[in-house]
């Protein structure tokens, strides 16, 4: 019954990626999706789809990890999309499916490859974002992979009670899931209040502006990667004006 339980977790290891300054990926994630957002020809979607294959092979993660953290965002993502076929062309949706996966992986191989304390700080120090705003943040980005393995603690001892979850089409499923929203809810905000309590004992104050032990530098690996980012950007831009 033991399932993948780290969507969302930063993995420790080797990589390029995982070496970048948080503020560069910060500003590389925003740029791919916003360019991603903009990609309305199959050409330009092509291009973010090499992108993607560089930054997964930059990340030394296995594919199979990846799809598995993205897989219940890209059930849901397919379940309104075939719901779109209602009302749109096949080829608009198959596009919008295209760039909305890109957009999950991404995001799965970024969470996956940068610590929580280093996206606050890329927040704090790279946007013009208060610190309470960038706490905020950093602990909901926090809380997914707590999310997810509360949920499967509650799958195993609700199966171990006779429950089936692996049964029946996907609604059947979905009515099964339905009890364990209450005790998921219940343990998340008992998290909640621990964590507020313990940083009330630790006397943090958002207006106080916080220090860092080693401040955030820019390297020549960052800068390669911002101009390989523009590149990306200018790409996108004329497969915008010539395609």
């Amino acid at each position: 019954m033991e399932k993948d339980v780290t969507a969302g977790r930063y993995i420790s290891g080797e990589g390029i990626l995982r070496q970048l300054d948080p503020r560069c990926k910060l500003y590389m994630i925003l740029a791919y999706v916003i360019l991603t957002l903009l990609s309305a020809h199959p050409a330009a979607l092509g291009i973010s789809t090499v992108v993607l294959i560089v930054a997964w092979g930059m990340s030394y993660l296995p594919a199979v990890g990846i799809l598995k953290s993205a897989r219940g965002v890209l059930l849901m993502l397919v379940i309104s999309e075939l719901f779109s076929l209602i009302w749109l062309p096949v080829d608009v949706v198959l596009l919008s499916f295209w760039r909305l996966s890109l957009i999950i992986l991404m995001s799965v191989i970024f969470s996956k490859t940068t610590e929580p304390r280093d996206i606050l700080d890329g927040l704090r120090t790279g946007f013009p974002i208060g610190e309470g705003a960038a706490m905020s943040l950093a602990i909901a980005l926090d809380f997914l992979p707590r999310l997810g393995r509360e949920m499967e603690r509650l799958k195993v001892a609700a199966a171990s009670r006779g429950a089936l979850y692996d049964e029946g089409n996907v609604f059947a499923r979905a009515k099964e899931m339905l009890p364990l929203l209450i005790p998921l809810f219940r343990s998340t905000l008992g998290s909640a209040g621990r964590l507020a309590d313990a940083m009330d004992l630790r006397g943090y104050n958002a207006g106080v502006k916080r220090t860092r032990m080693e401040p955030l530098k820019y390297c020549r690996r960052d800068y390669i990667a911002l101009l390989a980012v523009l590149g990306y950007a200018i790409l996108i831009l004329l497969t915008r004006i010539f395609l």
